[in-house]
């Protein structure tokens, strides 16, 4: 018996997995803000981005996505360009939960530690940079499933719970909506303050599935969308998509016996 039990030990292994992945590819972006108009602006773009994932039983990753496109009103053909740069810096952890052959869920959390959405509207005198940024805590889960002997799927969504917003720009000024209506505006010094923002007042939503092609290869969908109700009334919906092509800089899948394995 105690023969059996220490050959069952050195066969049991524990994986530790690490990679960095470069992306790029197209985007398309959309907005609507019902506070200046019902006008829907859209437009297409670039969107690259890079990610670190480190992974042994749950899995930790970090990153940016980035998103520069350029979009115009349905209403005015060929008027009103508006330059759009998005951005995020992220981290989440992921904790396995439920695990079957060839496939295994996670659930934890994400923190966009920066989102930053910023518009340039050619044309405008008042108003023609504008600009909404925070942090945000979302619950996040990851799906992970071998599809083949070369094909892995990781599908991953995202639900902002709460987040730290800034939405830079009121009715008729360059400053947060909410501080216009308190009348805190200082005409000395603008101020950009972050304001506890609940997922009632703030719905922020992601999706985001990476087909990998053996230890190099990935190709990848992500989709987001995010509407404001700050103001009550007048919500705001920004929202975009792009499809990529990464390359995995770095690739390790390490195997251990538990013999070796360190705390």
């Amino acid at each position: 018996m105690f023969i059996s039990l220490q050959i069952y030990a050195q066969n049991e292994q524990s994986s530790r997995i690490f990679s960095w992945d470069i992306a790029a590819g197209g985007a398309l972006s959309s907005f609507q803000d019902l506070k200046y108009s019902e006008v829907h602006w859209t437009g297409t773009g670039f969107a690259p981005s890079m990610s670190f994932t480190w992974q042994k039983k749950g899995i930790h990753g970090t990153g940016f996505d980035v998103t520069i496109s350029t979009e115009y009103p349905k209403t005015f053909e060929g008027t009103g360009e508006t330059k759009v740069y998005r951005g995020q810096i992220y981290y989440y952890y992921v904790h396995p939960v439920k695990h079957r052959e060839n496939c295994q869920l996670f659930l934890g959390a994400k923190i966009d530690a920066l989102d930053v959405n910023w518009r340039l509207i050619d044309g405008l005198s008042n108003n023609s940079s504008y600009l909404i940024f925070g942090t945000n805590i979302k619950a996040f889960s990851n799906y992970q499933r071998k599809l083949s002997d070369k094909w892995t799927l990781n599908a991953q969504l995202g639900f902002q719970l709460f987040g730290f917003i800034e939405d830079g720009t009121g009715f008729a000024y360059a400053a947060p909506q909410e501080m216009l209506e308190k009348g805190e505006y200082d005409y000395d010094e603008m101020k950009l303050p972050l304001y506890f923002t609940p997922f009632w007042d703030y719905l922020n939503i992601e999706t985001n599935f990476r087909f990998s092609y053996g230890k190099r290869w990935v190709f990848s969908y992500m989709w987001r969308m995010q509407q404001s109700y700050i103001v009550k009334g007048y919500k705001e919906t920004s929202g975009y998509s792009a499809i990529a092509v990464g390359f995995k800089l770095i690739s390790k899948n390490k195997a251990k016996t538990n013999l070796d394995i360190e705390d």
